[in-house]
This record gives structure tokens, C-alpha cells and sequence, in this order.
């Protein structure tokens, strides 16, 4: 950390970046945010705006701060986060060309759901509370990433810390809704990009060049993180669970499908998926780059404490590497990329709790008059019950790997097998559901029930896939699927959304 004079200034800076946003996220919703438009932004947004919030979603925590503290420690395995949510993204795309969910005005990835599971109101009330668990989660790493970066940076404690990170992205989502999202996310997507290839560009002769940075590598025993994404570093399976647990999730998480369902038509939202993996394969040899950089300038300063740290890297380039003004440059990119996350992750949870959750309790819709104001309030508990699960976190990557790995297979199983799989019943969607996510829950609450698992397959979504997978296929095969043609099922999802 710097002294008290260039943390002062690290908080003033990131007190400005935010003001901006809030003023950016103000007047891009002014007049534009009334009713379910605050949860929409009308429906009819261009390729630019759905590929600028897509992307800079995706380069978010994990990727960002957790991808370059796996290059501090494993050089190109850093690169892994990039190619498993590319891949995952390609599948969604998949998905989301069977479905055409745009086509037929869905407006929440429960909606969709209910069409996809023969228009059961059973599968859309479960996966509504799942789905809105899920955005808790991913909201959760957002808080303890910025979190724990900024108070690095900064010196303040950890409390405070996530205070100031919800509330950077919290008061505009709540002032502006959607529109304010994806407006601050278009400017984040900017500042990510330029920070990262710019503080490559300056990291890479500090740390000495590529030269440098390899012997730093084989002399510390570790030639193998240089190896195609550090696989002789990590081996084999050790890659393939990272990329598992990263590609697996874009199934499962509303936020993705959401920019299909605000999208202005179907090529739209398809476009913006494609483009985001391709930037993502691009992009994720930057966070690799910047950490290995980071480990060979550490270990050429002896910095033993980030040595022994990983999570820290990002910050300790942007503290005691870059000085005061690149690195607060290079915070707010770090930053930007929680922020647009978190943001993004924040409104798909309000969009859930409002159009799918309160209906089940008030068999009812929200009246259209009412949506503004009680998603302004959904906003704030969406938030505060993220803190909860920021407890499970031991680092970023780890936080995804485990608590994401352990919860969101059954839901990525139910929506993939909706689409693929034509004899798939509501019940086998369930069973996916529950079985999966009670693998989940016993994975991290019984001790050595998750050593038997980790030690063979080094993280909870493979096993927790094949779980769910098995279980609604049996499940499947033992129940009779309804004969509903695809206007009945239609019917069914505009039926639900106006009463239960």
C-alpha cells in the first residue's frame, strides 16, 4: 500500500470516476426509465450498447483481478477465465438461436424457462428463486473483488471498503435502472480496455521484457506456467475444471440472457454474444500478461507479503509499481470491471425479484405505476443480502471456482437441457435443480464430503453436473411429457405474468 498521501488520492480519484457515472447514469435514463422501462430500458437497444454492457459483464472481477493474480501465479493459466467464458458463451449463443426468446417478447431467463419446460409454472416459481440466488452470488464476488482491491489500494478496512464499491455502482442502478447500466457499462467497457493494454504495455519493460519474465518463472521451479494456458504447470484436469467452472455458469446466469431479451431484435443480442467471446479470447492474454509481470517485478523487489498473496498483484502493480497517476489510471480500469459487473448483476436480480418473485406471493403483477418505485427498493435488498455470501469467499477465483461451481450446474443442466433435449419433462428440470444444488450445499458445508470430490476433481461443478445431468434424465424418462404446441406454451408465460 502507498503512504496516506497517495491513498488520499486514490479515494479522491475513485470518488470523482464515480460521481461521473452517477451523472452518466442520470441523464442517459432521464425521462427514458418509467414503469417496467426501468428494468428494460425499452427493449430496443442497438448492437453497441448490449455488446458494451455483454462485455464489459464478462471482464469483470474474475476476469480482471482474478485472472491476473492466476497469471502471478501460474503465467498463461491466467488466460483460462477467457477461454472458458468464450466457450460458454458460444453455447448460450446456441441456445439462444433454438429458443429465439426475443421473438416471442420474453422478459426474464424465468420466462423462458417456463417455455422451454412445457409451460410449467412449477419450473418458472423454482427457478425464479434459484435465478435470483444465483444474481446473489455473482453479486457477492463483485463486493469482495472491488472490495478487497480497494482496500489494498487504499488502506481502508474491509467493511468500508465494500460499502464504497456497492454504493459506486448502487446509487445509479437505483437512480437510473437499466438504461443507467448499460450507459456507465459502455464507458467502463472503454476504460477496461485501454487500462489493460496500457498498463501491459508499461508493466512488461519494468518487469525487464519477455526474457525476464521467464527466467523469473524457471528459476522459481515454475517453467510449466509458461506452457499453452500453464497446463504443465496446472496438468490436464486441473485446466479443464478451471474452464469447466467458468464455462458453465454462462448457462445459468440471467444477466447474459438478459441483453438477448433487451436487445432490439434477435440478430442483435446473437451478434453481441459472438463478439463478446471473441474479445474475450483476445483480451484474457492481458490479465496473464500484467500478473506475470507483476511476479517477476515482486520477485525482483523481494516483495514477499504479494509473493505469498496472489489476489494482490493487480494492486500492488497500481500501488508501488506504477506511482500515483498511472496506477490510479490503472484502479479505475480494475475497478470499472467489478463496478460493470456488479451493476449488471444487481438489475438482472431486480428484474427477477420484481416480474417473476413478487407475482408468486401477490398472484399478481406489479402494477405498472408501482414498478419504478419498488424495484428502486428491490435495488437495496438485492444488495444487502449479497453480503451474506461474501463470507464463503477465500479469493476471487476461489469464490467462483467453489460457491458458483457448487450452485449454478443444476440451473446451466435444466436451461440446456430445455433446449437440447425434446423428451425432457418439468420434472427432470427439477430434479436437475435439486439435486444439483443440494450437491452444492453439501460440497461446502461437509468438510469431507467436499475433500473426497475436490481431490478428484479440484472443484464442484464437474461432479455437481453429472449429478444433475443423471438425475433429470432419469427423472425424464419416468415421467410423460405434455403435447403443447409452441403458441400453448407462449400462452402459458403471458398467462403467469399477470396472475399465478
Amino acid at each position: 500500500m502507498l503512504g496516506n498521501m497517495h491513498a488520499g488520492f486514490f479515494i479522491g480519484g475513485f470518488i470523482v470516476y464515480i460521481g461521473i457515472m452517477i451523472l452518466i447514469g442520470y441523464f442517459a435514463s432521464k425521462g427514458k426509465s418509467d414503469g417496467k422501462n426501468y428494468l428494460t430500458g425499452g427493449a430496443k437497444l442497438p448492437f453497441y450498447l448490449i455488446f458494451a454492457t455483454m462485455a464489459a459483464t464478462f471482464i469483470g472481477t474474475g476476469s480482471a483481478i482474478g485472472a491476473t493474480a492466476n497469471g502471478f501465479r501460474a503465467g498463461w493459466y491466467g488466460s483460462a477465465y477467457g477461454l472458458g467464458a468464450a466457450a460458454g458463451l458460444f453455447l448460450l449463443a446456441y441456445c439462444v438461436t433454438k429458443v429465439k426468446p426475443r421473438q416471442k417478447g420474453f422478459i426474464t431467463m424465468c420466462e423462458e424457462a417456463q417455455f422451454c419446460f412445457d409451460g410449467s409454472k412449477e419450473m418458472r416459481i423454482v427457478m425464479s428463486f434459484m435465478m435470483f440466488f444465483v444474481e446473489i452470488i455473482w453479486l457477492g464476488n463483485h463486493m469482495n473483488g472491488g472490495a478487497t482491491f480497494l482496500g489494498y489500494i487504499t488502506g481502508l478496512d474491509l467493511l468500508t471498503s465494500k460499502i464504497l464499491v456497492v454504493l459506486g455502482f448502487g446509487i445509479y442502478v437505483v437512480i437510473g435502472g437499466y438504461l443507467a447500466v448499460v450507459w456507465t457499462d459502455l464507458i467502463q467497457l472503454i476504460l477496461i480496455l485501454v487500462g489493460f493494454v496500457v498498463i501491459a504495455i508499461v508493466a512488461i519493460p519494468i518487469a525487464g521484457g519477455w526474457d525476464a519474465i521467464s527466467a523469473a518463472y524457471t528459476s522459481a521451479g515454475n517453467e510449466g506456467a509458461l506452457s499453452f494456458y500453464g497446463i504443465k504447470n496446472v496438468g490436464f484436469f486441473g485446466l479443464f475444471a478451471l474452464l469447466f467452472g467458468i464455462f458453465i455458469p454462462a448457462l445459468g446466469t440471467p444477466t447474459y440472457r438478459m441483453r438477448v431479451y433487451t436487445a432490439k431484435d434477435e440478430k442483435t443480442g446473437l451478434n453481441a454474444i459472438n463478439r463478446t467471446a471473441i474479445l474475450l479470447l483476445i483480451f484474457s492474454l492481458l490479465p496473464a500478461l500484467i500478473g506475470m509481470a507483476a511476479f517477476t517485478i515482486a520477485t525482483q523487489n523481494g516483495a514477499a507479503a504479494i509473493l505469498a498473496r496472489p489476489d494482490f498483484a493487480y494492486a500492488y502493480l497500481a500501488t508501488v509499481v506504477l506511482g500515483p497517476v498511472l496506477g490510479l489510471f490503472f484502479m479505475i480500469a480494475g475497478l470499472s470491471a467489478t463496478l460493470s459487473s456488479g451493476d449488471s448483476d444487481a438489475i438482472a436480480g431486480v428484474t427477477i425479484l420484481i416480474q417473476d418473485i413478487y407475482p408468486v406471493f401477490a398472484k399478481k403483477a406489479l402494477p405498472e405505476k408501482d414498478v419504478k418505485r419498488w424495484s428502486r427498493w428491490a435495488v437495496v435488498v438485492t444488495l444487502l443480502c449479497a453480503f451474506v455470501l461474501t463470507l464463503f469467499a477465500k479469493d476471487i477465483m476461489s469464490y467462483i471456482l467453489n460457491v458458483l461451481g457448487s450452485f449454478v450446474p443444476g440451473v446451466s443442466v435444466a436451461m440446456f437441457l430445455g433446449v437440447a433435449w425434446k423428451r425432457v419433462t418439468w420434472q427432470g428440470g427439477l430434479a436437475a435443480i435439486f439435486s444439483g444444488t443440494l450437491f452444492g450445499v453439501f460440497y461446502l458445508l461437509v468438510p469431507p464430503f467436499q475433500a473426497y470430490f475436490k481431490a478428484i476433481f479440484t472443484a464442484p461443478a464437474i461432479p455437481a453436473t453429472i449429478v444433475s445431468l443423471v438425475f433429470a434424465i432419469i427423472i425424464s424418462l419416468s415421467t410423460k411429457k405434455p403435447v403443447m404446441t409452441e403458441s400453448e406454451k407462449i400462452a402459458a408465460v403471458e398467462a403467469a405474468r399477470v396472475s399465478y
